[in-house]
């Protein structure tokens, strides 16, 4: 074999041996949280990230999961019987409530509802979207 042919036979293999996904960029970040699409469990809006400040475990982050009771939908429920509670007390029962995760997933206030909740309720209705494989299996893992 002649030093061109194996010269050509090196390229070729080394060129097999390179993963094509180092040549794919950077993973998409539609919210620009830091957190891959693929791994954000709410992938539209900027929040804590994958995994956490997901109270309910359900794979949808807080702030996309206006869905307290597990329903696949944000509805009156979902209002009266999780949301104004536990907005009376200020404190998230475990549902979720904390929409902006500002106490650490236990305060409720103003912002969680006109800023995450009502949005949820008034137009899609639906938590996330998530890009969590598990989202909308408790516990999500």
């Amino acid at each position: 074999m002649n030093v061109g042919a194996k010269i050509r036979a090196f390229v070729c293999v080394l060129a097999m041996s390179f993963p094509l996904s180092a040549l794919a960029g950077p993973a998409p970040d539609g919210d620009n949280d830091g957190v891959p699409d693929v791994l954000d469990n709410c992938s539209a809006l900027a929040n804590a990230g994958a995994l956490s400040c997901d109270t309910d475990q359900d794979g949808y982050g807080n702030a996309c999961d206006g869905d307290f009771n597990q329903s696949n939908g944000t509805d009156a429920t979902d209002f009266g019987s999780n949301f104004l509670p536990d907005f009376a007390t200020g404190t998230d029962s475990g549902t979720g409530t904390d929409m902006n995760c500002n106490a650490g997933g236990t305060g409720v206030d103003a912002t969680d509802f006109g800023s995450f909740f009502l949005p949820q309720f008034t137009t899609t209705g639906e938590p996330g979207p998530s890009g969590l494989p598990c989202a909308g299996i408790v516990p999500c893992k």
